[in-house]
């Protein structure tokens, strides 16, 4: 049972640092820091961080709707 609150802790704070992440890349994107060598790459990071954020949103609403 512990177990499960501290799993449920390491996602949350997972998410957190996974959607800061993502704010700070896009305004540095948007002031123009950031360089992005190839649209493949740019698109990757970018799907990447998507599927990382819709899929912490997927498991908290399965873990609140169906426990």
């Amino acid at each position: 049972m512990v177990t499960g609150y501290i799993f449920a802790a390491f996602i949350i704070i997972l998410g957190l640092a996974v959607m800061r992440f993502g704010s700070i890349h896009v305004k540095k994107f948007k002031d123009g820091k950031t360089k992005i060598k190839s649209k493949l790459s740019g698109q990757l990071s970018f799907l990447i961080l998507f599927i990382i954020v819709i899929g912490l949103i997927v498991y908290s609403l399965n873990d609140l709707l169906f426990n």
